[in-house]
């Protein structure tokens, strides 16, 4: 007999839950649910709430989502595209990336991502190189490296002076990082629109009813939106191979890390940082080369093209 499309959708949930039981919610972290709930038209006030929740001194009242796809000045240039672009009514650009798997100089990626929206300015004509604000906002499940962070969940960075920090070079470029695993609240000691959506980005995915602590509190309407079962068949499928691509991702980086580790035991401890290094470096070519053929594959380029330029195999171009 065949199976309708709620018991098929309802046993490939199943494959990724390891207790065999129903998703309830989708798990905002993966970047197609984010831009499910924040980033679809008609969801403007759920996205200022979570603007208001990272930049509560922005004050956004109104929200116009943007064009998230972004070319450079010429056709050989790379397109980028964005999880999440607005403007407020104030003409500010809110740039927001969520990213669940941690990525090699991240942070230097997002200073790239913000000269999209600043050469978009400047070919405007009229201002000349007088910037409108611009905020390039990144949620990460991981933590920032190096010294970049301090122990704040939030952290934002300007253009500053060396030898004096309160002098500028502009007010008008800023990076906000909000590293998720560094917020460790119970649900019961949430107490502000900031703790109950951040704790949301981390955990949503996990919940199998709505927590009685989110009752009557204003978002209803992010709990309806991030329902699984209420979800289409394709909408669900969609999601569930979005979420499978990052696990993958994680886990081959673990794999990497892992490999390192034991070849450190192995041959040295020195050694085996070496190789760890290089198996690391391996896997984010290969991680590279995946993400410039899915967005080759989303712009319409043909297969054999995309895999001759960036060396990943038919089957799995097939498969993006």
């Amino acid at each position: 007999m065949k199976k309708s499309k709620q018991e098929v959708s309802a046993q490939v949930a199943a494959v990724i839950n390891p207790n065999d039981e129903d998703i309830r919610f989708i798990d905002l972290r993966v970047d197609v649910a984010f831009k499910r709930v924040f980033g679809t038209p008609g969801n403007e006030e759920l996205l200022k709430m979570l603007i208001d929740s990272i930049l509560p001194d922005l004050h956004v009242s109104t929200l116009t989502l943007g064009n998230q796809e972004n070319v450079g000045d010429s056709p050989d240039d790379k397109k980028t595209v964005f999880d999440i672009r607005a403007t407020t009514e104030d003409g500010e650009t809110v740039v927001i990336e969520m990213q669940l798997a941690e990525k090699k100089n991240f942070n230097e990626r997002l200073v790239y991502y913000s000269t999209y929206p600043i050469r978009e300015q400047v070919r405007g004509g009229d201002r000349k190189y007088q910037l409108t604000p611009l905020y390039i906002i990144a949620i990460m499940d991981f933590c920032m490296g190096g010294g970049r962070t301090t122990d704040s969940v939030i952290n934002t960075f300007c253009l500053r002076n060396d030898s004096d920090i309160s002098k500028t070079l502009t007010d008008n470029v800023h990076f906000v990082t909000v590293e998720l695993p560094k917020f460790r609240k119970e649900v019961s000691d949430l107490n502000s629109l900031a703790d109950r959506m951040i704790w949301l980005l981390r955990n949503m995915g996990s919940l199998k009813s709505v927590p009685e602590e989110f009752h009557d509190k204003g978002l209803e309407k992010l709990f309806d939106i991030s329902n699984f079962t209420a979800m289409t068949y394709e909408e669900q499928m969609d999601y569930l191979a979005k979420f499978h691509a990052e696990l993958d991702r994680a886990a081959e980086l673990e794999a990497a890390i892992d490999k390192g580790n034991e070849l450190g035991r192995t041959v040295g401890r020195e050694e085996g940082r070496k190789e760890g290094r290089k198996e690391g470096r391996e896997e984010g070519r290969k991680e590279k080369a995946i993400e410039d053929a899915t967005k080759l594959k989303a712009a319409g380029v043909s297969l054999d093209i995309i895999s001759q330029c960036t060396g990943v195999p038919m089957d799995i171009l097939e498969s993006l």
